[in-house]
């Protein structure tokens, strides 16, 4: 077992010893150090050259990682894949938060699996928990899971994402809810002609919706990448049923009364076409700077201790607020009150 509680337990040792011994290397962990990859980057090199070297990583792309992370990865994997096209940094667009670490030369196969990120936090100083499988039939299941998850769909090469870079101190300029904030006089007095509720069904939805975030990300064609989404960006998916005569069709405006500040944002519903029936759908109810109506329902569910940033919407949460619908009130066919 290695924990790092002494000498004869440092887990980064372990791994250092098997990439002089062994001819194959690969590494499935939710996170990493850049001062892990520069520490094992020459012995990454020679296993490379005996076999290949794989480091798969699966928490970045949606929490993305610092300049320095994001040099260090770029750097190793271009090392890498001069070698051969096996080798290189691999990024799960899926979260994944597991950590298996696995050897190969000839028949000869090690497997660890246990609490230590790829960092040197992990490997060498924090107390963690791995131990190497020794049962054959254990071995066996996680080796094919390791299998599962390089041949994953959301599984691509470095190359192929655009990886955020984490916010600094320094805000930056991005459009907010405060852009489109109006004076209270100006908030519709007519009194609204209906009400229509839109559910919200985080469980059934949870890498769409309120959770766009944790979708596959934007495929950007002119970088030809992915791009993971804004936290704060919704695409509200309504059912048929919510769908009635007073239900906003196209473009709209919602005002919203948010604790007192009063706001007026630029709404459409679209999607859902089948051009060949003449079928124009509406199914899709957002605003048009998507992340203006994620700020406003995610914004009031972490004021009030519901969510954390960055963090899945479920029922749960929901449940926790006390309200799991939309309302919208309609003023007339282009003017909505929108309440959560």
């Amino acid at each position: 077992m290695f924990t790092n509680r002494e000498k004869i337990e440092i887990f980064g040792d372990e791994i250092s010893k098997n990439l002089n011994d062994f001819n194959s290397f690969e590494v499935t962990t939710g996170y990493f150090g850049s001062e892990v990859i520069e520490r094992y980057e020459n012995q990454f090199v020679s296993i490379a050259k005996r076999g290949y070297c794989k480091i798969l990583i699966g928490m970045i792309f949606h929490g993305g990682v610092t300049r320095n992370q994001k040099k260090t990865l770029e750097k190793i994997d271009k090392k890498l894949r001069k070698i051969n096209s096996n080798s290189g940094i691999y990024i799960l667009r899926q979260d994944y938060h597991g950590k298996i670490y696995r050897f190969k030369k000839k028949n000869e196969e090690a497997i660890y699996i246990g609490s230590s990120n790829f960092s040197n936090q992990g490997l060498n100083k924090r107390l963690e928990c791995n131990i190497l499988i020794n049962d054959e039939k254990n071995k066996a299941k996680v080796s094919t899971f390791i299998n599962y998850l390089f041949e994953h769909e959301e599984t691509v090469k470095i190359e192929a994402v655009d990886l955020h870079i984490k916010k600094t101190k320094k805000k930056k300029d991005k459009i907010t809810l405060k852009d489109f904030q109006k004076p209270e006089k100006f908030f519709p007095k007519e009194k609204p002609i209906s009400e229509t509720k839109i559910k919200l069904r985080p469980d059934d939805q949870q890498k769409s919706s309120l959770n766009l975030f944790f979708d596959s990300g934007r495929f950007d064609r002119k970088k030809k990448k992915f791009i993971r989404r804004d936290w704060y960006e919704v695409e509200l998916t309504t059912q048929k049923k919510e769908q009635t005569k007073d239900y906003p069709r196209g473009e709209f405006k919602a005002w919203v009364n948010d604790d007192g500040k009063f706001y007026e944002l630029d709404m459409i519903t679209s999607g859902g076409n089948v051009p060949s029936k003449k079928i124009i759908g509406y199914k899709d109810l957002m605003s048009k700077k998507r992340v203006l109506l994620g700020e406003f329902i995610k914004g009031k569910l972490q004021r009030e201790g519901h969510l954390e940033e960055n963090q899945r919407i479920t029922s749960d949460t929901l449940k926790s607020y006390g309200r799991d619908y939309i309302s919208l009130k309609k003023i007339n066919d282009k003017t909505y009150l929108l309440d959560f």
